[in-house]
Order: structure tokens, then C-alpha cells, then sequence
């Protein structure tokens, strides 16, 4: 796999990981939610994103804006080489799948993924 696809599925389990700790944390049910859901999005390649997930839960625990802004940097960085449209469905699925997972879509998670929307130019 090349670096950069592997940096955007990195970045779709930070945007996973600040949605799931928009509403009131992360729970023990978003942790599974997101395993489950990752591996349906992107089967084979769910590794890169399940290793980023945990190390942001166990270890950094940046802040939700710090973790969104460094994914977004990432998908901005590689706009031009690989992210194509198919990754940026997968990560507004995945996005709104965590969002899902517990107790439905909140306000601020929805706000979240529209924020994601723009900052891509996603048209669709």
C-alpha cells in the first residue's frame, strides 16, 4: 500500500475518533462500533485504521479539534495522489456510522461531519 493511502486511512480513524468523542466521551460501545464498522468500510485495509484508532484512544488522547485538524491536513495533503471519491465516501460512512453506533446522530456530530464535507469540497 502507498504512504499516502495509508496516511488517509489513518486520518478516516482520527475523524471516527473525534466523532465518537463528540457526544460524551468514548465509550466502550464506540470502540466496537468503529472495530465492526471499519472492517465492513475497508475490509483488508482496516489495520491502518484500527492501529491509529487505539493509539489515539490509549496513548496521544489529543483533543477532538486537534485530531480533526491533523486529519484534515492529511486529506488536503494528498487531495491530488490519492484521495479519490471513493475514499472520501468511505469516510463520511464511517463518520456517520460511529456517529450511529450509540443513541443516534447528535448535533455536534452532525456538525462535524458537515464541517468535514467542506473542508474537502465534497460534492456529493
Amino acid at each position: 500500500m502507498k504512504i499516502e493511502k495509508l496516511e488517509i486511512l489513518r486520518s478516516i480513524a482520527e475523524l471516527a475518533y473525534v466523532i465518537a468523542k463528540a457526544d460524551k466521551g468514548l465509550s466502550s460501545e464506540e470502540r466496537i462500533a468503529f472495530h465492526k464498522i471499519i472492517q465492513n468500510e475497508l475490509e483488508y485495509d482496516s489495520w491502518a485504521a484500527q492501529s491509529r484508532f487505539e493509539l489515539l484512544d490509549e496513548v496521544i488522547q489529543p483533543s477532538a479539534e486537534k485530531a480533526y485538524n491533523e486529519a484534515i491536513h492529511d486529506f488536503r495533503k494528498y487531495k491530488d495522489h490519492a484521495l479519490s471519491q471513493e475514499l472520501k465516501e468511505k469516510a463520511i460512512r464511517v463518520m456517520t456510522q460511529v456517529a450511529e453506533a450509540c443513541s443516534g446522530i447528535h448535533e455536534n456530530e452532525l456538525e462535524i461531519i458537515e464541517r468535514f464535507k467542506k473542508d474537502i469540497n465534497y460534492g456529493g
